[in-house]
């Protein structure tokens, strides 16, 4: 589902989690998993649409795999996230520590073919930190 690469894609996102769990069967922490669709798609928003693109859309996709994991899926039209490794890390921003907070493993990739990029967080069902 595409959302639109602002502010807005926020709030819209919360609504797709909620609803979209409930629909494909999650049955860990949705409030979590809200959570971490919502700061990952207000990351995509901050880093991940440049300001003067208002054509720029943000993917969002959620499923489960066949072990019952939930796969997140956010992509923006950014091919780059610099400082990957030190965001994990706390060092740059907090959004990725939040989502690591969740319990939900975060990794990122970006199609050579493409000029976007998907960052991932995939969530076990279980007991998650608040």
């Amino acid at each position: 589902m595409n959302l639109p690469g602002n502010s807005r894609a926020i709030t819209q996102a919360r609504t797709i989690a909620r609803y979209g769990l409930t629909v494909i069967g999650w049955e860990g922490d949705v409030h979590a998993a809200t959570e971490v669709l919502s700061q990952l798609v207000k990351n995509a928003v901050q880093h991940g649409v440049a300001p003067d693109n208002s054509a720029g859309e943000i993917g969002v996709s959620l499923a489960i795999n066949e072990i019952e994991q939930l796969i997140i899926d956010v992509t923006d039209p950014s091919p780059f996230f610099p400082g990957f490794a030190s965001a994990l890390r706390g060092a740059q921003g907090r959004g990725l520590r939040i989502i690591q907070r969740r319990q939900a493993e975060i990794t990122w990739f970006a199609p050579p073919s493409l000029a976007c990029k998907t960052v991932r967080a995939t969530m076990t069902a279980g007991t998650v930190d608040r």
